[in-house]
């Protein structure tokens, strides 16, 4: 079962926004954005209306994931399939939907309180898109936008409800050890893109891990390096190409928000037709060398999930001898 899905938009909830808009701009180059009644700015990256959008709030992590549909029927089937497998799924209302710039958009949340969207009618923008930090633009259309990386606590359920519920296909599973860090990753396609969207099971405060825009060419992708680097953004990793059948030739620094996005070029579509899943416990053929700030961030996170664990061990015990089930 693999539905015709891509991915629309993301939204993010951000306590300094005005720090997102520097971004956005300067980093990344974009036209200037659109601002809805809620507060909420939104994006181009391509002839669509909005692709990122950044909500004022407490929280800075990522609040929403858009999906978009091939039609109302597709979407119709989506939202009954999970309101059988007991998810909530609401209707959104016209003020949300004008936020988005879709027709239509029913909202459920993920098996770890994560919220996506799915819609259909993704507005299109009135003029053509340029942006002369990436004059040859970035790959979408029928790919949709880029990809985005979760972080799962618990990747079977997770799995179970973007794959089982949602359609996504599974092109690769990971495993490997990045120091003390034992990670996990399943990589989902719901198109040719090789993967739309990635689980990873490691240790994170936040619900994202990254998004991935991919450049038309090598070269925005190394003017992109240069100039992150001249702004003074936190680069977590140098420049490198994943294995194939992915093929991305990148690199990773980080948001307003300290989550990352990378930069990619290259990227290999595969034929999501009777794909065959594949193994590996390697994420990069060379370079992607992590910064002394990303080991030291990944070592914060592992102690402090560590030390969550260790404060959840009374209560599940307590729960055991009395024979609660969580």
């Amino acid at each position: 079962m693999l539905n015709s899905l891509r991915l629309a938009y993301l939204v993010f909830e951000a306590r300094k926004p005005a720090r997102w808009e520097r971004f956005m701009k300067d980093m990344l180059g974009l036209p200037a954005p659109t601002v809805h009644a809620d507060g909420s700015t939104g994006w181009r990256v391509d002839g669509a209306s909005q692709r990122l959008v950044v909500s004022p709030g407490p929280r800075d992590d990522l609040a929403a994931v858009g999906l978009e549909c091939a039609d109302e029927h597709e979407l119709r089937q989506l939202v009954q399939r999970l309101q059988a497998a007991g998810h909530r799924a609401e209707q959104g209302d016209a003020a949300l939907c004008s936020q988005r710039k879709v027709q239509h958009l029913w909202h459920v949340n993920d098996p770890e309180q994560g919220c996506v969207e799915l819609c259909v009618g993704l507005a299109e923008a009135a003029t053509p898109f340029a942006s002369a930090a990436f004059p040859d633009g970035f790959e979408t259309g029928a790919l949709g936008l880029g990809h985005v990386v979760l972080v799962a606590q618990d990747l079977a359920a997770m799995e179970a409800f973007y794959g089982g519920l949602l359609g996504f296909g599974v092109t690769e599973r990971l495993q490997t050890q990045v120091g003390p860090v034992h990670i996990r990753g399943t990589f989902m396609h719901c198109n040719q893109r090789h993967h739309s969207l990635a689980l990873f099971d490691l240790p994170s405060s936040f619900r994202i891990h990254h998004f991935m825009l991919q450049a038309r060419s090598l070269r925005d992708v190394g003017r992109a390096f240069e100039r992150a680097e001249s702004l003074g953004l936190p680069i977590d990793l140098d420049l490198g190409q994943h294995p194939e059948p992915d093929g991305t030739f990148s690199f990773y620094a980080e948001t307003p928000s300290g989550f990352a996005f990378e930069i990619g070029a290259q990227t290999q579509a595969i034929d999501p037709t009777g794909w065959q899943t594949m193994h590996t416990h390697e994420t990069s053929t060379w370079g992607h060398q992590p910064r002394l700030r990303l080991k030291l961030k990944m070592a914060r996170e592992l102690i402090k999930s560590r030390f969550r664990g260790r404060r959840r061990q009374p209560s599940q015990a307590a729960g055991t001898a009395t024979g609660a089930t969580s």
